[in-house]
C-alpha cells in the first residue's frame, strides 16, 4: 500500500472530516472514494475518445437515421 501525503486548507480539512463523519468512514476513506471515482471517469473518457477516434460519424449517422424510421 502507498502513502500519499495531501495538503489542504483547514476549512477543506474541516468539511472532509464532517463528510466522513456523516458517512460514518474515515477521512482517508472519503479521499480513496473520490480519488475512485475520478480516475474512474477519467478512464471511461479516455475509452470513449479512443472509440470515437476510430469510429465514422457517417456511419453513424445513417444507423441513427435508420433506426428512427423504425
Amino acid at each position: 500500500m502507498a502513502t500519499i501525503t495531501y495538503r489542504t486548507t483547514d476549512d477543506k480539512k474541516e468539511k472532509l472530516a464532517a463528510l466522513a463523519k456523516d458517512q460514518d468512514i474515515s477521512i482517508n476513506k472519503v479521499i480513496d472514494e473520490l480519488f475512485t471515482v475520478a480516475v474512474t471517469e477519467r478512464e471511461a473518457f479516455t475509452r470513449f475518445q479512443i472509440r470515437a477516434a476510430r469510429g465514422n460519424a457517417t456511419n453513424a449517422l445513417n444507423v441513427l437515421h435508420s433506426k428512427a424510421e423504425d
